[in-house]
């Protein structure tokens, strides 16, 4: 399969829907890693004494961490992933599981709250809208999807509007 009318309608149909998803407890071991794989040592995000000692409860997350990690639980099972790896019918709502071609075309991240360590996190996700485009390969559908992540008080934490490319 290939994005055509039938992918397009399903999409048009999950916008202005919200698709709340519970990502789990942010752990300092798991800030740790993402912080040490993407290069980022400050000592807020290794070291809990430190973080301490500056105010904070426990080490924090990277700014980019929220948005970079798509869940922290098992996942799903292999039949739900994408060719990316990306879990359907959470991740990108009215998306195939298959026979689509999913690129990120870009993200705009509005930071609201330092994320700490044993933070609950949840994510608000809501279609904006959908734009078919032409392109060399046939019909392309480009998606923007806005994602809200709250702790487990409802306070924001970070907004983003993502655009995705389906082809």
């Amino acid at each position: 399969m290939a994005v055509d009318d039938t992918v397009r309608e399903s999409l048009e149909r999950e916008v202005g829907v919200e698709h709340v998803e519970l990502l789990g407890e942010i752990s300092a071991t798991l800030t740790r890693r993402y912080a040490a794989a993407v290069g980022e040592r400050d000592p807020l995000y290794h070291d809990a004494n430190f973080a301490r000692s500056v105010g904070y409860a426990n080490v924090l997350a990277p700014p980019n961490f929220l948005p970079g990690v798509i869940s922290w639980g098992e996942g799903a099972p292999y039949d739900r992933l994408r060719e990316d790896g990306t879990e359907a019918d959470t991740h990108l709502p009215g998306v195939p599981a298959k026979g689509v071609r999913v690129m990120g075309g870009g993200e705009e991240m509005h930071f609201t709250r330092d994320v700490v360590a044993g933070t609950v996190v949840s994510r608000r996700t809501t279609l904006l809208d959908v734009t078919p485009r032409d392109s060399s390969q046939g019909l392309m559908l480009v998606a923007r999807y806005a994602d809200l992540y709250v702790d487990g008080d409802g306070q924001e934490l970070l907004r983003s509007v993502r655009t995705v490319l389906l082809r």
